[in-house]
């Protein structure tokens, strides 16, 4: 057996389907196809994908529901484990919450919500799972997952083990529990009994971001870091470019923090306006914009 048809067979084994292309798992519907795509049932799985790369020297990449990816036009040439649908639900105990990391986050904000406590209110909105929020320090409104991520349990070196959260391990839309440092498989957070104010506080944040966020073109939400003492949005509109266009891919005109698919775009049209902006915004206000947007 050739060492090709053993790694074919052996990705096949744990549930791998080939040739699937990235524009349909990601929110911006844009990239070529990916050789492997595999969604787990069991972290185990997920641990035997992992081993079965490295043992083949195949590439591999972890993500989410594909919220906030940029994927190549010429696809992925390994795996994708997409994490993206809960091992098991989540399970509540007093104050405290264990989801899996493949658990939508909006649903779990959701749960949180209706079990009588507060603290996960502000992210109902962000469309991510929530090891992808645990990965990039997700937050909105004030709220972000470092004030409430007590302990994670990770796969790392082929070990799997809870890991308690320090105050250091996540800063502004960063985390050392991200890929390929490590795969989050469960999160536990310590929330708060709700004060009853929790549902309204979520309903607000719900509907400031459907008046301000342009939810009707595909995109990968804010395509760029928040720069210090500024906001992203706020200077490329300063700079004129919203509605700016390249191919596909356009300066929201709704806000200008988002570049958004409006007809067929592909990487190489959202790439070359993430580098006019930056460009452009540099020249205009001496600021770097530094891009959000994960790349396969």
């Amino acid at each position: 057996m050739t060492e090709e048809k053993q790694i074919v067979d052996k990705l096949r084994s744990l549930g791998a389907v080939e040739n699937v292309s990235l524009s349909e798992l990601t929110s911006f519907h844009i990239g070529g196809p990916a050789r492997f795509v595999l969604r787990p049932t069991s972290y185990s799985g997920i641990q035997a994908a992992v081993s079965a790369c490295k043992e083949y020297g195949v590439s591999l990449v972890l993500m989410g529901r594909g919220t906030n990816v940029l994927a190549s036009d010429f696809g992925f040439d390994g795996l994708v484990i997409r994490f993206d649908t809960p091992i098991h639900s989540p399970v509540f105990s007093g104050t405290r919450v264990i989801a899996c990391c493949g658990t939508s986050l909006m649903q779990l904000s959701r749960d949180t919500v209706k079990h009588g406590l507060s603290g996960m209110e502000r992210l109902a909105g962000i469309p991510g799972t929530v090891g992808g929020a645990c990965a990039m320090n997700a937050g909105a409104y004030g709220g972000e997952i470092k004030q409430i991520l007590k302990r994670i349990r990770v796969l790392h070196e082929n070990v799997v083990e809870w890991v308690t959260v320090l105050d250091d391990d996540l800063g502004y839309r960063k985390s050392r529990f991200s890929f390929p440092d490590a795969i989050a498989l469960e999160a536990e957070f310590e929330l708060l009994p709700d004060d009853g104010t929790a549902l309204q506080t979520m309903q607000i944040c719900m509907e400031k971001r459907r008046e301000k966020q342009p939810l009707e073109f595909p995109s990968a939400g804010s395509t760029f870091k928040r720069p210090e003492g500024h906001f992203a949005g706020a200077l490329i509109e300063q700079c004129g470019l919203k509605g700016y266009s390249i191919g596909g891919a356009q300066v929201s005109e709704k806000h200008a923090g988002f570049i958004v698919n409006v007809g067929n775009a592909t990487e190489a049209d959202v790439n070359r306006l993430i580098q006019y902006v930056t460009k452009t915004v540099k020249e205009q206000t001496g600021v770097t914009l530094e891009p959000e947007i994960k790349r396969i």
